[in-house]
């Protein structure tokens, strides 16, 4: 073959391509592992499967990649989950019919005579109380360590739900007993969504004591088919959205370089932003919708002649918060069923806790809707403990149960805890009871 210079300087430029592309792929290679290291402290190739840090804030901002609505308008508590959401094969967990996340339908029906039966009433905190009790039985293994409890199968019943907020926990009390549910004792777990979101529907003028704005009018939107073209828009943006991040959270765990696994994650971040501005826009869209077809809505919410000063507000809300405590209180005691109130503990209402480094990135946010509620409502809310207390509540202020610990307790930027978190609430509440039991004797 005839020697061609033009050929051989050809070939030259594509080895010198390829050693330049081999040469930039290890460099952002190397800086991927390094990267990685730096955040997970551990090595890309023999790193162990644990949970993404991508998925943890994923699921820290309550984004669900599988379901995008999965609440139920009810006719009696406003709103339930979809039955059948959030299936654990695992623990055989699942929404039950009436909505509520539980091993069990309601009404439960005791098998024996040792089994104990406690109700856990309120918002997503006691929803969580109650799901980290079927995982852990942390409440169980303390009740059952007195003589009090020895022997005693405890069975716990979740009545909570995301958002709930009295009179809700009230009027789900009242509508199992007239289903004849049996109980020993109730567990109500709030004072977190009794101001802030009380406070989110005093200011778009809706009555307070009604469910979350939060949750109720994207639901009565799409149940009146009333919805403005730019908030469907924003729904099919939304699920499109979430079926990008589900199918980039699933590459994540399948990638076998470091630099696919960076390259990814940065995707994933990216649609995690599209989604927080694609949903504060359909809130806005949504909230304005309402006003504008207010009256002509088929699903009626009470409307508030306008929105309460900040002082008339929060004693509004505490008001209802302490007379649904007291009525829950009355209707348990006449059937002499003990009743424990624990008010939660939230990182927007000030105590004497140091936020670790971790907490005061994942759990302190400015912007959050939720910090005029609580700073505000909060003290009103603790101003009402000696009343209750005097009417003969077993009500405990819990703000400052997480005070004493070092470790990570928060896991949001809203009010739910993690484990550690958990297992101090759960400690707290046994004692709580038991002192309770044991001094009534």
């Amino acid at each position: 073959m005839k020697y061609s210079p033009a050929l051989e300087k050809g070939k030259n430029i594509l080895i010198l391509i390829a050693v330049n592309l081999a040469i930039a792929f290890i460099f952002l290679e190397a800086g991927s592992l390094a990267f990685y290291f730096i955040k997970q402290k551990q090595f890309f190739y023999t790193r162990t499967k644990a949970k993404e840090q991508v998925v943890e804030d994923i699921e820290r901002l309550g984004i669900r990649v599988d379901e995008s609505i999965v609440e139920r308008l009810h006719p009696f508590f406003g709103y339930v989950l979809k039955q059948g959401a959030f299936t654990n094969e695992k623990l055989k967990l699942k929404v039950n019919k009436h909505g509520f996340f539980s091993l069990y339908e309601y009404p439960f029906v005791k098998s024996n005579k040792k089994q104990f039966i406690i109700g856990v009433f309120g918002g997503s905190v006691a929803n969580n109380f109650a799901v980290d009790e079927y995982k852990n039985q942390i409440l169980s293994k303390k009740l059952q360590s007195y003589p009090e409890f020895a022997g005693r199968e405890i069975v716990v019943l979740n009545f909570g739900n995301g958002g709930y907020k009295q009179p809700q926990q009230l009027l789900i009390l009242n509508y199992f007993l007239a289903l004849g549910q049996e109980l020993d004792l109730a567990i109500n777990i709030d004072g977190f969504n009794e101001v802030a979101l009380s406070n989110l529907n005093n200011k778009a003028e809706v009555e307070i004591g009604m469910p979350s704005v939060q949750h109720i009018l994207p639901l009565t939107g799409l149940a009146n088919n009333n919805l403005p073209p730019e908030a469907m828009s924003s729904i099919v943006e939304i699920n499109e959205t979430k079926k990008q991040l589900k199918a980039g959270i699933q590459k994540l765990q399948t990638c076998q370089l470091a630099l696919c696994h960076a390259v990814t994650s940065l995707q994933v971040k990216q649609l995690v932003n599209n989604y927080q501005q694609a949903v504060v826009k359909y809130d806005s869209q949504v909230k304005q919708s309402h006003l504008d077809t207010a009256n002509s809505s088929i699903v009626y919410i009470p409307k508030a002649d306008s929105v309460f000063e900040d002082a008339a507000a929060f004693d509004k809300m505490a008001s209802m918060w302490y007379k649904s405590s007291i009525g829950m209180n009355q209707i348990l005691s006449s059937r002499k069923i003990k009743y424990f109130h624990f008010i939660q503990p939230n990182q927007y209402y000030p105590t004497k806790r140091a936020f670790t480094p971790k907490e005061k990135e994942i759990a302190l946010d400015n912007k959050s809707p939720y910090i005029e509620g609580v700073k505000k409502g909060y003290p009103v809310l603790l101003s009402k403990v000696d009343d209750l207390q005097k009417a003969r509540v077993n009500v405990f202020n819990a703000v400052n149960i997480l005070d004493n610990t070092k470790d990570t307790v928060y896991k949001d930027s809203c009010c739910h805890y993690n484990s550690v978190g958990e297992e101090i609430l759960a400690n707290y509440v046994s004692n709580s009871i038991i002192k309770v039991v044991r001094e009534s004797k």
